[in-house]
């Protein structure tokens, strides 16, 4: 059986929470608009929340764009941390240890992220300082 060339999507989107175990706390969400789940083979599209900061972690082949678009935030990038403003979109090539939090206690920060290939936790290498950056 042959594949179609598309995939149309008209259910609701999955929405993963991002949990901190060792703090008990809930830092975030994932809206995951397109993935592997649902079909995504070359790139996927998410909808990232934050209400603190997030874990330092790289990939290992994944290329990923961040697109702010609500919020004052941060983003460590290779141990510099630089503002992440709406409008501000951030190309981090494999192997950039990254992450990003918001600037402003109470507040929220939210952007896309477009990975290629589509994300796979087990790409993902998390660095030992955890969300202490």
């Amino acid at each position: 059986m042959k594949k179609q060339g598309f995939v149309v999507l008209r259910k609701k989107t999955k929405i993963v929470e991002l949990t901190d175990e060792k703090r008990k706390e809930e830092f975030g969400e994932v809206e995951e608009i397109t993935s592997r789940d649902v079909g995504a083979t070359q790139a996927n599209l998410a909808k990232i929340t934050l209400y603190d900061a997030d874990y330092l972690h790289s990939h290992k082949k994944a290329e990923e764009t961040y697109i702010c678009v609500d919020g004052i935030g941060e983003i460590y990038l290779n141990g510099q941390i630089l503002d992440f403003t709406p409008g501000t979109r951030v190309i981090i090539r494999p192997g950039t240890l990254h992450a990003a939090r918001p600037k402003e206690i109470l507040r929220k920060l939210v952007f896309w992220c477009i990975s290629s290939p589509p994300f796979n936790p087990k790409d993902d290498y998390y660095d030992p300082k955890g969300r202490d950056w």
